[in-house]
């Protein structure tokens, strides 16, 4: 019995010893799946789009918010662990912002039952009050969407997003859990542009992003979370910047630069460079950067697999979301096989119908939107184009120096306010182009989606010279806006970025109704201008109209923008693309570039 019990001692010690030998199992990667979309603008509705394809052009219905569900919806029955964000810039832009404020949005947003959110500048284009009426709106008990930023600063007690706690309407990051995962979120807002080109409360401050963010890593890291996501909008070429220089991040999903990424080249369409876009934090490890276009077009499919902490893989796909109608844009073709199989296979394009209950949804509010947008205006015998002078030349608008959208609002303002010896809009103040057919009420809205007034204001050249180059400026600064470039009519000028602030606005004319003709602006003459009252509050850079308001030299004529546009239109009833634009030439930072 003794040996027995000998034996069996040393059969235990054998197998512990055999135990203590074998190599430690590594743990299995873990694959994450990352839903997300940017920027949607209160565009619900889906539009009509031209595809490239086969040396020929066709016609299909693309994107609006139902398809957004429904692709979403798909790919989550589709994926194990899954996240769905929104990178901010949800609600302005379109009619159903116009008539029935962020509610459309909320609503959809809710249906699709989002993660998290970053608040996006054009949030605060209401002010501080707006932002928390959105806030409110969005989530639900089924669905608590986080809502997120790092950098925007309310003053505690006086805003309205802030009346008792730093996180009364939204925190700098949160943590969720996936496949027992913690993953951190950290949410993001464009700094600058934020406070000078929306309308935030005056005493809400937006901190450096870099600083902001590498504090809420710092914080998440503090609670052992390791797995690290950045909701950002901050515009494509930023997020590449911060990315180098900020700790433990692993995903960054951004907005604001409504960038389109992936390989679109056989149907026409430009990108910004792959999706998902690969790069390295400061830690030397691998960053996965994905963006989702603009206007609920595109639904951005991440795929993630992590080893441990760190990032092993990136992959995924965009989904730009279509109709499966799709027809010849001239011309009969017998049959549609061959260009139906080509956007299946692209690895870009998705074939997708809306959901139901969204479309639903989306009709309630849409014939209202139809019933105000009825009225034609004018005609428009063909495209005139926002074509903004310092962005990317588009096809039909290539051969343009600078845009007849905006020249055409800049002549609405001056008609509304005859007493304007000229008048000035900022790139941004319109959105879209003016299409060929009709124009209709709807089209003038849609065109000047935002809530702004027309303001003039006495101003001296030497002022104006000091206006024009504050635009100008703040167009080509670091977290600025392009589209701050101002354009006009009853106005003419060059501009060379070539030179320094103070050099680079030259040949500054203003039209005189008296003579006829076009006459230099004199440093010490007194002239009126008609403005929106964005820029006219100093919003864009535009700070020598805001000191000027201040000081009783402006005055708010209550006329809405859109509709100074609409009635322009009616009156004119045919819309001329103009030959003749407010800048006369322009010289862009690189000589050697053309307008691109």
């Amino acid at each position: 019995m003794a040996l027995g019990r000998l034996a069996a001692v040393a059969a235990a010690f054998a197998l512990l010893a055999g135990c203590a030998t074998q190599a430690p199992q590594p743990p299995e990667n873990f694959q994450l799946t990352v839903l997300h979309v940017n920027d949607h603008h209160s565009n619900l509705a889906p539009k009509t789009r031209t595809l490239s394809w086969g040396g020929q052009d066709w016609q299909v219905q693309s994107g609006g918010f139902p398809r957004v569900a429904a692709q979403i919806d798909a790919l989550r029955q589709q994926n194990e662990h899954v996240l769905t964000l929104h990178a901010g810039d949800a609600i302005t832009g379109s009619l159903f912002f116009t008539l029935f404020g962020s509610e459309p949005d909320a609503v959809m947003m809710n249906q699709v039952c989002f993660d998290a959110f970053t608040i996006g500048n054009h949030e605060f284009d209401n002010g501080d009050k707006g932002l928390k009426t959105f806030l409110e709106q969005l989530g639900t008990p089924a669905c608590p969407t986080a809502k997120l930023s790092a950098n925007v600063k309310p003053e505690l007690g006086v805003s309205p997003l802030k009346p008792t706690s730093m996180t009364d309407s939204f925190s700098p990051y949160t943590v969720l859990q996936r496949g027992g995962e913690s993953i951190g979120i950290v949410g993001l807002t464009i700094a600058t542009k934020t406070k000078k080109s929306s309308q935030p409360d005056e005493t809400t401050q937006f901190e450096d992003e870099l600083t902001a963010t590498r504090r809420a890593i710092s914080a998440l890291q503090a609670q052992g979370v390791e797995k690290i996501i950045l909701l950002s909008h901050i515009q494509y070429q930023r997020d590449i910047d911060l990315i180098g220089q900020l700790p433990a991040v692993d995903i960054v999903i951004g907005g604001d630069s409504h960038t389109l990424l992936g390989d679109f080249n056989d149907f026409g369409l430009q990108s910004a460079g792959p999706y998902p876009t690969e790069l390295t934090n400061a830690d030397g490890t691998p960053v996965c950067l994905a963006h989702a276009y603009q206007y609920s077009q595109v639904v951005g499919e991440l795929q993630v697999e992590f080893s441990g902490d760190d990032i092993a893989q990136c992959g995924g796909r965009p989904h730009f979301l279509l109709g499966s109608d799709i027809s010849p844009a001239e011309g009969v073709v017998t049959t549609l096989n061959p260009v139906k199989n080509a956007l299946r296979e692209s690895g870009v394009f998705s074939m997708v119908e809306p959901a139901p209950e969204l479309q639903r949804l989306l009709e309630r509010y849409q014939q209202k939107v139809e019933t105000f947008s009825a009225e034609v205006l004018a005609d428009v015998p063909e495209l005139i184009c926002n074509q903004e002078i310092d962005l990317p030349r588009r096809p039909g608008c290539a051969d343009i120096l600078s845009s007849g959208a905006h020249r055409l609002t800049a002549e609405a303002f001056l008609h509304a306010v005859p007493e304007a010896d000229f008048a000035l809009n900022n790139g941004g103040s319109i959105r879209g182009d003016i299409e060929a057919g009709d124009f209709t009420r709807g089209d003038a809205f849609s065109l000047l989606p935002f809530a702004n007034t027309l303001v003039k204001i006495d101003i001296t050249g030497s002022e104006l010279k000091q206006v024009m180059e504050e635009g100008i400026a703040y167009s080509v600064s670091d977290g600025g806006s392009t589209r701050a470039y101002p354009y006009g009519a009853g106005i003419r000028y060059s501009v060379d970025l070539t030179k320094n602030f103070g050099d680079r606005v030259a040949n500054l004319q203003v039209w005189n109704k008296e003579l006829d003709d076009w006459q230099p602006v004199r440093p010490r003459e007194n002239y009126v201008v008609v403005t929106n009252s964005f820029i006219a509050g100093g919003q864009d850079g535009y700070e020598t109209f805001y000191n000027l308001a201040e000081r009783g030299r402006a005055t708010n004529t209550g006329i809405d923008y859109a509709k100074a546009m609409a009635n322009y239109a009616r009156e004119l009833k045919v819309l001329e693309r103009p030959e003749d634009f407010a800048t006369q030439s322009y010289v862009p930072v690189n000589k050697n570039t053309e307008n691109n």
